[in-house]
């Protein structure tokens, strides 16, 4: 009696290579991308910029003076920081940089908000 091998035709291994590819869909599907997120910075609630932390690159240093006193902010990559003030307490400068969604840095003297979004 002889064996009988079978054969896989065109057809089957074109239909085996679409499932294979398609069983790594969720895998794509599923993958969690980068959340985007904005530093707004604002001073006695009115918004003076925006800044989106997650494509910038590069260092950057913003100076915001009102009359009642002056903050230098440090944008570090996806990264933003209060590195000097002539506030009283300098809690805005002790905070140090922030950088996910929900932080906040907070100058009360000087009606300053850092907030990431």
């Amino acid at each position: 009696m002889k064996h009988h091998l079978s054969i896989l035709t065109r057809a089957d291994r074109l239909l085996l290579a679409s499932l294979a590819l398609l069983s790594f869909a969720p895998l794509l599907l599923m993958r969690e991308s980068a959340p985007l997120r904005t530093a707004v910075i604002s001073v006695d609630g009115s918004v003076r910029r925006e800044i989106p932390l997650t494509t910038h690159r590069g260092r950057e240093t913003i100076a915001i003076e009102t009359a009642e006193g002056r903050n230098t902010i440090v944008i570090d990559d996806s990264a933003i920081a209060v590195t000097d003030a002539d506030c009283p307490d300098r809690i805005c400068v002790k905070t140090g940089p922030i950088r996910k969604k929900g932080e906040v840095i907070a100058c009360l003297p000087h009606r300053l908000l850092i907030e990431v979004r």
